[in-house]
């Protein structure tokens, strides 16, 4: 090759690369290809391959930055590809793999040690991850994200103080970073520290869009007499878990107007004390607003010491259609259905809970996801509900509910149904670490927790224990 080819193959290569920076993609691939025609060239599969990646087309970006590696081993930038493009498919062991490569060949990178320390988080190596992440700081003293995962690491390992300093770094350096705040606030608030935790927590608000239409003045705890309250909706789980809190303000000539989703219409329309429903979107006329989540700030509520009356949500009872008389009907859920890549082991497989329940108990599938004609084997019955009414009323008939952290937990609770909860280690916020088989949330919850990450089994012993007791949960 000629040294003026080389030329117009290097000046082909920087446009393709310009245009990939402006995700002109179609452009930048026209020019690898059009290269790779005349030669291979371990820049232009690269190109190729960072555009795959972003695409999500995980296999194939893999497929042509080994083609890259293939013409030229040395070079650290095609490695970090590569272990980008195994860890967005989940293969953390040969993304660390990778990026260790990488840093064999130039280690003074810093966000390829972060990247390498993310992949050891997410394979629970704590103690690997901690040390890449460390080494990003040094690297580069003011990185905020590692501090991030150095929080979140430190409190999967139960070291909360740690946690927290980690979390106050991020703030140190970028004072008006929500996630920062926000995970600072949920630290505090799972170790027992609401003072300080529902401070903090306000700063989710930052992170969530408003509503469109006319708010009025925002609640911080004025006099609600013969005034209206609109309390702006947050998810099913905080209406349900944060309800309870607005119910005390109805009694000083409050009118309640509350925002919900279509799910949990009719379940808030059934509480007499709640004086208006309306959709998530909607926004009527006020006097204050308040977000869901932000009552017990306003309130300065700490579970612990707080008088709480049970059950706090009516159901009109009826008959479960799939009880069986003499049977314990047991309700069961064993996939979570929040989505949190902090809390990614919440759900238990339905092998673990082989000869636990006999032919005396009646299982029964409460969740919305798993579909009747592909129902496990693990249950005789699934119950489909088309929203939070029709499920608090079949809650309510059954004898006990055994569930991972999902939606029906907090229900149950609401309802005061007898409740098995399974959490991992490190659980939630709302399950304070500080006790150990209860919560101040729900009375009726017991809470069997992991004695190490990633041990279900003991859980599930204390399950069929409890159950051979005979069930006075």
């Amino acid at each position: 090759m000629t040294e003026d080819s080389r030329d117009i193959i290097e000046q082909d290569l920087n446009k393709a690369i310009n245009f990939l920076g402006q995700n002109k993609f179609s452009e930048a691939e026209s020019i690898c290809n059009q290269i790779l025609k005349e030669k291979d060239n371990s820049d232009a599969y690269h190109i190729l391959s960072s555009i795959k990646l972003y695409k999500q087309e995980f296999n194939q970006s893999i497929e042509l930055v080994n083609k890259s590696i293939d013409i030229n081993s040395e070079n650290p930038g095609y490695y970090v590809t590569l272990g980008c493009a195994h860890s967005a498919s989940k293969d953390y062991k040969n993304s660390i793999k990778a990026f260790i490569k990488a840093i064999s060949l130039n280690a003074e990178v810093a966000q390829v040690h972060f990247y390498l320390g993310e992949s050891y988080r997410k394979l629970k190596k704590y103690n690997d991850a901690i040390a890449s992440f460390y080494r990003t700081i040094e690297l580069s003293p003011d990185h905020v994200a590692a501090y991030m995962l150095l929080g979140l690491v430190y409190q999967e390992k139960k070291q909360f103080d740690l946690s927290v300093q980690s979390f106050k770094k991020c703030i140190e350096i970028m004072p008006d970073y929500p996630e920062a705040h926000l995970n600072l606030g949920l630290c505090y608030l799972l170790v027992g520290d609401y003072e300080n935790g529902w401070r903090e927590y306000e700063w989710r608000k930052k992170l969530t869009k408003l509503p469109i239409g006319d708010l009025k003045k925002e609640w911080t705890g004025q006099s609600l007499d013969n005034k209206t309250l609109l309390i702006l909706h947050e998810g099913n789980e905080n209406l349900l878990h944060f309800i309870r809190f607005a119910k005390e303000l109805h009694k000083d000539n409050c009118k309640i107007i509350l925002q919900c989703s279509n799910a949990a219409m009719e379940l808030m329309v059934n509480q007499k004390w709640i004086n208006e429903v309306v959709p998530e979107d909607s926004i009527p006329e006020h006097d204050y607003h308040v977000h869901i989540g932000s009552l017990m700030k306003v309130l300065q509520c700490n579970p612990n010491n707080l008088p709480q009356k049970y059950p706090y949500l009516d159901s009109k009872n009826k008959k479960a259609q799939s009880s069986e008389k003499d049977k314990l009907n047991i309700g069961v859920v064993i996939e979570t259905s929040r989505e949190s890549n902090a809390h990614d082991d919440e759900s238990i497989d339905e092998e673990t809970f082989r000869n636990v329940f006999n032919d005396t108990h009646n299982i029964i599938c409460l969740d919305e996801k798993i579909e009747k004609a592909n129902l496990p084997t693990l249950y005789n019955k699934h119950f489909n509900y088309t929203d939070l009414d029709e499920l608090a009323r079949f809650v309510s008939s059954l004898d006990l509910v055994i569930t991972v952290d999902h939606l029906v937990a907090h229900l149950a609770g609401a309802l005061n149904v007898n409740t098995i909860l399974m959490l991992p280690c490190v659980p939630n916020w709302r399950w304070e670490i500080t006790h150990r088989n209860t919560t101040p949330w729900y009375k009726s919850v017991t809470i069997f927790r992991q004695e190490t990450p990633g041990d279900w089994k003991s859980v599930i012993k204390k399950v069929k224990e409890k159950l051979e007791e005979n069930i006075h949960v």
